[in-house]
């Protein structure tokens, strides 16, 4: 039986060590418009951190008015 390819995750939260692993690119290297979609998604994910509910979509919102 032929083994699957094994996908890598990235760890964000690892301390990197000597080994020169695949690093997370720098913030100020990313695209503005990458920038611009990840902001929401990460002040999201905070919310959601602090509260331990999941956080309402805006868009959601607007579209069920």
């Amino acid at each position: 039986m032929a083994r699957k390819p094994m996908t890598v995750q990235l760890d964000l939260f690892s301390n990197p060590g000597p080994s020169g692993g695949a690093q997370a690119p720098q913030w100020q290297s990313l695209p503005p418009p990458t920038r611009q979609t990840l902001a929401p998604l990460i002040v999201r994910l905070l919310l959601e951190h602090i509260t331990g509910a999941p956080a309402a979509e805006q868009r959601e919102m607007q579209d069920d008015l």
